[in-house]
């Protein structure tokens, strides 16, 4: 078997670490979950009987009721919010369609233009990214820019932990996988500071899918640093 040579090794190494969206940035925000309950000075909790700790992991339950999807989630939004930097989330989605894991960036008012959502949606088999930018000229949709299927490891998928991250500067919005880029939308407009969301939800297309059965079916996050 052929080795390769040490210097270009080093020079590998070197420019994973350049290309690395935490390179040169530090960690300003971050919740690891080791206390026995969530954190109310970090977080805004939504739905509060399904969000819990166990075992130093922030578990997200669901359930669904004839009026619609009833799941945990917890933000920063009035805690902590950030313009640029990179927000990133360690968890594992939920193993089954018919319900969704989100992890999400966005301004907090909805109600001011331009408003931006940055979302790495998953469940099941699938985790992709998708986003949504409104300005004065009208809202944009970017849907995943790949098959679904494309986005995770081939081992384990959703179903174990991969780490999950939205790069946001001046020129871009960038999402990353395991510290790889997966998508890019070049010259975001200028927002003000945005808040991180971890939830879990469905939209009224998941209910087709939907098995009772199957619960509890978790999303649940290991830890959450933000960077800048």
């Amino acid at each position: 078997m052929r080795t390769i040579p040490a210097f270009l090794l080093s020079l590998l190494a070197a420019l994973c670490a350049a290309q690395s969206p935490t390179n040169g940035r530090k960690v300003v925000w971050e919740d690891q979950f080791n206390a026995a309950e969530v954190d109310g000075s970090k977080w805004a909790i939504n739905t509060p009987q399904h969000v819990s700790i166990k075992g130093g992991k922030l578990v997200l339950g669901f359930h669904m009721t004839p009026d619609g999807p009833r799941g945990g989630g917890v933000s920063t939004a009035d805690k902590f919010e950030q313009q640029f930097g990179y927000f990133e989330v360690n968890l594992r989605f939920n193993g089954y369609l018919g319900h969704r894991g989100v992890i999400g960036v966005r301004t907090t008012k909805q109600d001011e233009l331009p408003g931006v959502a940055l979302t790495f949606q998953g469940g099941g088999p699938r985790a992709y990214p998708w986003a949504r930018i409104a300005t004065a000229a009208g809202t944009r949709d970017y849907p995943a820019e790949k098959p679904l299927e494309s986005y995770l490891p081939s081992s384990g998928g959703s179903k174990r932990f991969n780490t999950y991250g939205i790069l946001w500067t001046e020129k871009t919005y960038a999402f990353y996988i395991n510290n790889k880029k997966v998508m890019q939308i070049e010259k975001p407009d200028p927002v003000k500071a945005m808040a991180l969301s971890v939830r879990h939800d469905a939209l009224e297309s998941d209910r087709k899918d939907f098995k009772e059965k199957n619960l509890p079916d978790d999303v649940e996050v290991d830890w959450v640093k933000i960077w800048k």
